[in-house]
This record gives C-alpha cells, sequence and structure tokens, in this order.
C-alpha cells in the first residue's frame, strides 16, 4: 500500500468531502502520478491508494467508516492523516471556493496573465506532424540546422556588431518585430505541442505581463500527470527549442542574402532568437529552465518549496524560532538565489519600461505609481507573512522588535550614505569639429548642466559602444535640429527633430560618426534619500510642486 506519511498535522473536522473546487486527476499513464488539483491548478501528486481515500471521503462518513469501506491494512489513524496532510491543499469543504474561468489572472509574485484561447483542439490536429518530427532520423537533421546556425553567424562576422551597435532602418525593426511576435507564439505552441505529443491537454493559451514585461504564455501544467521524468522536461524545453530552430534557420539563411535591410533583420532576430533560448534556460525564475530543473529533479512547486526554506533557515538564525522544515539541504541556497534573481528582474524590468511611462506626462506617471505601490505592498505583506510564522514558531517578541528596530535604522542609513548621480541619456552631433549634446524639446534638458561627464557611445538597439569622452562647457544652451537617431537607433535618412544642443569639449575619441547616443553623469552626487526625495517632488503627480517641471532622471549609485 503506497500512501503519503499518516501525520495528521492539521485540525479537520470531521465528516469531510471534497470541496467543489476540487479534483482528483487520473495519471496520463499507468505508472503516472495522480494530482490533486483546486480550479484546475495542480497542488499535490498522490499515489493511486491515496487517490482512492480522497474519492471515498463524501462529507457522510467518519475517518474510521471510511478505513472500513477501503478494508485492510488501512486504519482510521492512516485516513485522518492522509486528510490532515492534504488539508492545506483547499481540497477539503471549507477550502478553496470555486472561481469562474477568467481571462485575466493574477499569479504571484508578479504575473497578470490574459487568456486568448484554448490550444488543444489546435494542437491536436498538429500532433501527427509533432510525431513524424519525433522520429529517431530527425536529431541529425536537428543538429544539422543548429551547425548551420552557427556557421550562419560565423560568417555574419563583422556585420554583426554593425547590426547591434549601430541604427538600423525602420524597416529592419518592422521585420524584426513582427518575426518575433509570430517566434513567441510559436514557442509557447511548442510547449503545447510536446504535451499532447505526450498525451497531456494544454489548457489555456494567452499573453501576460511577466515582471512587467509583454510576453506569451501556455499552461501545460497537466504535464504532471505524466510518469516520466524526461517528458515532463522535454514539454518544459520544447519552447526554447522553437527559438534555437528559428534562429539556426534564419541565421543560415542570411548568408544568401545581399546587403539590405532584410540581411539585416535576419541577423538581429537571430541573434535575439538564440538570446531568448538562453535566457529561458535561467533557473531562478519561473521560465522554462526552471520548469526543467523542478521536473528533472521531481520536486513539485520547487521555488515555493525553496523559499519556504530559506524564510525557515532566517527565522531559525535570526528570530530565534524553531526550524519547522528541517535541514533541507540545497533547498535554502537555492530559495535564495530565487529570491535575489526575483528582485533583479523587477528591477530590469523597471529600468526599461519606467523611463518609457515618464515620457508620457501625468498619465504615464500614474501608471508608475500604481506599479511602485503593488511591489510595496506585495514586500509589505511577504514581510508580514514572515515575522507570523516566525511567531506561530515560537520567536521571542524581544527579538523580532530588535530585529525590526535594526533593519528600519539599516535602512535609514543606506539612504543617508548612498552615494547617487543622476544620469541622463541625450543625443550628440559631431560636424566641423563641433560636439552638441542634445535633448528633445519636451525632455529633462535642466538636468543638464556645465561640467557634467559625457560618455559618447553608438546608438544601437542591443549594444553601445563607447566611442569617446567629453564634458559640457559653459556656453548657454540654444535650440536647434539634430538626426533622429541621436535619440532612437533608427536610421531614416534626412529625418530631423527639435532639439536643445548643449555645447561640449571632447576630451578623447577621434573616430566619432557624426551622431550618436550620449549618456550624461552629473557631477552633482547627492544621497539616495535626496535622489529619491526629488525625484517625488519633481512629478507632476506631487500636489504642491509650484510649477512645472521636467520629468524625473535615471540615478545610479
Amino acid at each position: 500500500m503506497s500512501r503519503l506519511k499518516v501525520r495528521a498535522d492539521r485540525a479537520v473536522e470531521w465528516p469531510v468531502q471534497l470541496s467543489p473546487s476540487g479534483s482528483i486527476d487520473a495519471p496520463l499513464a499507468a505508472a503516472g502520478p495522480w494530482i490533486v488539483a483546486i480550479n484546475g491548478v495542480p497542488k499535490a501528486r498522490v499515489s493511486a491508494d491515496v487517490a482512492n481515500v480522497l474519492k471515498a471521503v463524501d462529507g457522510k462518513k467518519d475517518a474510521a467508516q471510511v478505513a472500513h469501506l477501503l478494508g485492510s491494512p488501512w486504519t482510521a489513524q492512516d485516513v485522518a492523516g492522509i486528510v490532515g496532510q492534504l488539508a492545506h491543499t483547499g481540497i477539503f469543504d471549507g477550502g478553496a471556493a470555486p472561481v469562474a474561468v477568467r481571462r485575466v489572472q493574477f499569479r504571484p509574485p508578479l504575473t497578470v496573465q490574459f487568456t486568448l484561447f484554448n490550444p488543444a483542439p489546435l494542437l491536436e490536429f498538429f500532433r501527427p506532424m509533432v510525431a513524424a518530427m519525433a522520429r529517431p532520423g530527425m536529431a541529425g537533421v536537428a543538429l544539422l540546422l543548429l551547425l548551420g546556425g552557427l556557421v550562419g553567424a560565423f560568417i555574419a562576422g563583422p556585420s554583426m556588431w554593425r547590426v547591434l551597435a549601430t541604427p538600423l532602418p525602420l524597416e529592419a525593426y518592422l521585420y524584426v518585430v513582427a518575426a518575433m511576435f509570430v517566434s513567441t507564439l510559436l514557442h509557447e505552441l511548442g510547449h503545447g505541442m510536446a504535451l499532447t505529443y505526450f498525451g497531456g491537454t494544454p489548457r489555456r493559451l494567452g499573453i501576460m505581463l511577466f515582471y512587467l514585461s509583454p510576453a506569451f504564455f501556455c499552461d501545460v501544467t497537466d504535464g504532471w500527470r505524466l510518469s516520466s521524468r524526461k517528458q515532463r522536461v522535454l514539454v518544459a524545453l520544447a519552447g526554447p527549442l522553437v527559438h534555437v530552430a528559428l534562429g539556426s534557420m534564419v541565421l543560415a539563411g542570411q548568408a544568401l542574402l545581399p546587403e539590405s535591410s532584410v540581411k539585416d533583420a535576419a541577423v538581429l532576430y537571430g541573434v535575439i532568437c538564440y538570446a531568448v533560448a538562453v535566457l529561458n534556460l535561467f533557473p531562478f525564475i519561473k521560465l522554462d529552465g526552471y520548469v526543467a530543473l523542478m521536473s528533472a529533479v521531481d520536486i513539485p512547486h520547487l521555488r515555493k518549496k525553496s523559499l519556504d526554506a530559506l524564510a525557515d533557515v532566517v527565522s531559525f538564525r535570526v528570530l530565534g524560532s524553531r526550524r519547522a522544515l528541517g535541514p533541507g539541504g540545497l533547498l535554502p541556497w537555492f530559495g535564495l538565489a530565487s529570491f535575489v534573481a526575483g528582485i533583479a528582474f523587477m528591477l530590469i524590468g523597471y529600468q526599461r519600461l519606467v523611463p518609457i511611462f515618464l515620457q508620457l506626462g501625468f498619465v504615464g506617471h500614474l501608471v508608475v505609481l500604481a506599479v511602485l505601490c503593488l511591489l510595496l505592498v506585495l514586500a509589505l505583506r511577504g514581510v508580514i507573512r514572515f515575522f507570523q510564522a516566525a511567531a506561530a514558531k515560537g520567536s521571542p517578541s524581544w527579538r523580532r522588535l530588535v530585529v525590526v528596530t535594526l533593519g528600519l535604522a539599516t535602512i535609514g542609513v543606506l539612504l543617508a550614505i548612498i552615494p547617487v548621480r543622476a544620469v541622463t541619456i541625450a543625443g550628440y552631433t559631431y560636424q566641423g569639429g563641433q560636439l552638441k549634446i542634445v535633448m528633445p524639446v519636451q525632455g529633462p534638458s535642466q538636468a543638464l548642466s556645465p561640467g557634467d561627464a559625457v560618455t559618447l557611445q553608438s546608438q544601437g538597439m542591443i549594444l553601445h559602444e563607447n566611442l569617446g569622452r567629453a564634458t559640457i562647457d559653459d556656453q548657454p544652451p540654444s535650440n536647434s535640429m539634430a538626426p533622429l537617431d541621436t535619440l532612437v537607433p533608427v536610421a531614416l535618412a534626412g529625418d530631423t527633430l527639435p532639439v536643445i544642443a548643449f555645447s561640449g569639449r571632447l576630451e578623447s575619441g577621434t573616430n566619432l560618426s557624426s551622431s550618436g547616443r550620449a549618456e550624461v553623469a552629473s557631477h552633482h552626487e547627492t544621497s539616495l534619500g535626496e535622489w529619491l526625495w526629488e525625484s517625488i517632488t519633481s512629478s507632476p503627480l506631487w500636489p504642491w510642486q509650484a510649477g512645472p517641471t521636467a520629468d524625473s532622471t535615471k540615478g545610479q549609485p
């Protein structure tokens, strides 16, 4: 008889029954696990014996009657232990309430999903094609395809650096955006196709905001019903493999194209496809690499369990609470890496999107404020839950008070001592030996002042090569016109836009292009706290603002 540890660690009032939102899903193969699910979301994997217990509780029988129904060797203690151990999932009455199928769903810690359609019928139609691609001989074809892509990338050579580090025609970017949209959709369909091939059923396909970045998603949680770890790993890796295949085909094919915007777009698209595939293998965020690792080690909810193990260790060593989860092995270290990676991804998303929204004026600032408030609420809720759990595990109140006091004091000291220099992204023109640092007319031009250090760079979509250094001199700024590629990495011949131009004194750099990107670092240094306060009070949302001010600029320690 295979079952969970019979440990009644949660108070359960008998008789119990399955909640309306709960289900016991049968395995896809004879040796596969049964799945305890709430509203279609897997919560635990159980054996067939445990599944029989769960199906036997009907709200009328007590533990002894259920054990008698199941027969020897079941006992009332066994049945009560299984029910108690699974009570936390919400599978029984009084647990999770049924929810309507919503198109918009929030997934912690910071993901919002919008369902477009059910992909199962479409993927079932393509199942014969996937079966043909899964034949043993296709591995050699895939290897040749990858080799062709790498050879194509090598042939691109110097042109690849040019494509990544200099402005490209607008049509090249349009080609890449359209291709990335299609390939990202194919990436998610790749997960669904693999799951369908192994006998599972994808539930939803849609778009999401993942750590403040837009992306597609395909719900393949049904993969936990697969009995083979290898199959679950392949389902997770199917998406990155799609990107590798697409990137390889395009990089191999671009070698046959003449120099044109189409060739530039192909090179850029191929590089992005490879980069997306590598990024998706990162195991510390809920990306494909994490799912593959979780499937390989066969630990469902690995990230949550590792974060719980980390919290248990910190609570024990810092707050003096009892250990609830045991040593944990490498789980706390994986939890630490996941915690740091989550913060890093949110900061990257913040740096990518916030400057764009701040250029939208009042509405953009309102969106940024809403996101920051959401992040603060999530962080505060996490801290409160951490201290509540520590208190429940016997942490002395005086110790918690000391830790909170020291934590607040540390935050205050860091705000006061961390130096910050405001950094403004601008452009430059260099003609006839004269250097001009330019800003859009509606931009934060007053953020630039004489003596500020300027790093002159190439205006690429991916890379910004350092070309020289300069300093803003003391001549007053003037209105002027500048090429579009001073501010955005788009090459449009003859297109100019009105700017405010500051005279610059070139200090180094002998091979400057006629225009490019400029990174201006203020020579005025403030503390992190002062910079945050100035950013808040300069926002158009600040009610006591004396007059119109420019958008706040980005700071770097």
